[in-house]
């Protein structure tokens, strides 16, 4: 069962699936037919466009079991690259028949709809829970096989995060003699950019922290006007259960939602890691690609 949430992008994406895998099997059944139709085409170039929609439609059925945002974006870029690459054939003279050019706006048509509903819909799982305007949020669940009060006294050592993310090249605490409301994180990327994190609250009985970030900072490196986090660890069968989530309002007012949606690629990849590094305490994990914690959508 998926979320509501990201139920506008799961059917736009099966719309796309299925335009892309009913014009597949047609090329692949009726190339030279259509070849001859649309300009003509040679048969071959048919043939190898139809393999090639059956390829896009399994990326898509793909994204579909395991849904990602950037897999979304990737998708709806491609389509987009489509419709720009295939229109203008319509207005050069003497390339299509009358009735290739119908053909060629109509599918450019339908792709180009289908592009925009996905990205609509990432803007729709994006949004934050609250409808307030101009914030998003994204949300990762990992299942992992340590324990919770394992996970638990790795995540709220806040100092010492970087032992396990390899993203970061130090991290310390500060203000206060351990985690407690108040305390500031200070972290530094392997860029050498810097940021503070200040611990609103921490409950060990719920095994849940929430921190913000210090984003009104003059050197604040990241492109939001204010961003929070948390964690949290509950119990599962056979180990534990991780949210991770992250809740920004960008400066860009417009399309400041893209910026997140292209965030969560490396996000998604880095914290399976990171969790996988906290299970192993401290363990690099950065190249490692399989076994890694599962990751869902919250």
């Amino acid at each position: 069962m998926f979320s509501r949430s990201s139920r506008p992008l799961r059917l736009a994406l099966f719309f796309n699936l299925t335009l892309s895998a009913l014009c597949g099997l047609a090329l692949l059944m009726e190339g030279p037919a259509i070849g001859a139709m649309l300009g003509p085409f040679p048969s071959w170039l048919m043939t190898a466009l139809g393999a090639g929609l059956l390829g896009f439609a399994a990326l898509i059925g793909a994204t579909l079991r395991h849904l990602r945002v950037g897999l979304g974006l990737l998708i709806s870029g491609l389509d987009l690259l489509w419709v720009v690459s295939t229109l203008p054939m319509a207005v050069i003279p003497g390339l299509l028949t009358s009735q290739g050019q119908v053909v060629v706006v109509a599918v450019a048509a339908m792709v180009g709809l289908a592009g925009l509903l996905q990205l609509t819909g990432i803007r729709a799982m994006l949004r934050a829970p609250d409808g307030s305007a101009g914030t998003y949020r994204h949300c990762v669940r990992l299942t992992s096989g340590a324990s919770p009060g394992k996970l638990w006294s790795v995540i709220r050592d806040l100092g010492s995060i970087s032992r396990y993310a390899s993203g970061l090249k130090s991290s310390r605490l500060e203000g206060a003699d351990g985690p407690e409301p108040g305390a500031v994180r200070i972290c530094t990327n392997l860029k050498e950019q810097s940021w503070a994190e200040e611990l609103v609250s921490i409950d060990d009985d719920t095994r849940s922290i929430e921190i913000r970030f210090r984003a009104e900072a003059d050197d604040f490196p990241f492109p939001f006007a204010a961003m929070s986090g948390g964690w949290s660890v509950g119990p599962a069968e056979g180990g534990s259960t991780v949210e991770v989530w992250w809740t920004v309002r960008p400066r860009q007012r417009h399309f400041g939602w893209l910026l997140l949606a292209i965030a969560t690629i490396p996000i998604d990849s880095e914290i399976r890691r990171l969790i996988a590094a906290m299970e192993a305490g401290g363990a690099d994990m950065s190249r490692r690609t399989a076994g890694l914690p599962a990751l869902t959508y919250c």
